[in-house]
């Protein structure tokens, strides 16, 4: 492990440590109608794009990286496959995952060192990883780590934030206002900072795109699409789902990709 690789692991952990102890990820929940529609409309489209893959999960090994507490992961289970495997830097998440979730197999590890053999798994995945590491030699790193445990033939799915236009990025600001104004006659007129009393500051993240993507799995075939409404705009599901769901229509309101690439079979590597 080199230098540089040390210094993102460190910055990684000191972030998300300091994100628990903030208590960000509250709003990462499900008594949160904005996360149930984020998370509903996510799960659709993965099922969708497994199945325009002809991606068969019955049966079959699942490894994510940057599991978390595994309740993704256990999705997956859910979802047919028949044995699921997690890997995150954060030793507490992975404790917490454990006693919540103990048919999963998580480890308290680093996604640009896997300790598995080559050809393990038929499908791996990574929420929201590649973005939350900002060393680019590391995300190329765990890249390449995730292709030489998955076997020839098997799936890797992607999902990450994407770039996303500035004009794009100014629509949502209008529903800010709007929460802004009727808070200050809902919380005795007390300056109450857009997102604060959901939110503390955000762990740093970038986007990816789709260009670096095709570079860190070059020898895949890969079909993707833009996916999820932005998650300030999930938030109108409370009030009206269906103006949530007609807004998420609009590509332009997705801020994520979900991308499927396929590792070759045997055969076609040589």
């Amino acid at each position: 492990m080199n230098a540089s690789m040390d210094q993102e692991i460190q910055r990684l952990r000191e972030a998300y440590t300091r994100r628990d102890v903030l208590g960000l990820s509250r709003i990462y929940s499900y008594a949160n109608p904005a996360f149930v529609f984020h998370m509903q409309e996510r799960e659709r489209a993965i099922l969708r794009l497994l199945r325009s893959g002809q991606i068969r999960l019955t049966g079959a090994s699942v490894l994510e990286i940057g599991c978390g507490t595994g309740h993704v992961l256990q999705r997956f289970l859910e979802f047919g496959a028949q044995r699921a495997f997690g890997v995150d830097l954060m030793e507490s998440r992975v404790d917490s995952g454990k006693k919540s979730y103990p048919n999963l197999h998580l480890t308290v590890g680093n996604g640009a060192q896997l300790p598995y053999g080559d050809d393990s798994f038929e499908l791996v995945v990574q929420f929201m990883c590649f973005s939350s590491v900002l060393d680019p030699s590391m995300r190329q790193q765990i890249a390449d780590e995730m292709w030489r445990v998955l076997r020839p033939g098997g799936t890797i799915l992607s999902y990450d934030l994407r770039p996303c236009p500035f004009v794009v990025r100014l629509f949502p600001l209008p529903y800010y206002a709007l929460r802004r104004i009727l808070r200050v006659f809902t919380v005795g007129r007390k300056r109450i900072p857009i997102g604060q009393e959901e939110s503390s500051p955000h762990t740093p993240i970038r986007p990816i795109p789709i260009a670096e993507v095709r570079r860190m799995f070059s020898r895949g075939r890969m079909r993707y699409g833009a996916v999820s409404l932005d998650f300030n705009l999930c938030r109108l599901s409370e009030k009206s789902f269906f103006l949530a769901v007609l807004l998420s229509y609009v590509p332009a309101l997705r801020t994520h990709y979900l991308v499927l690439i396929r590792k070759p079979e045997s055969r076609e590597m040589k």
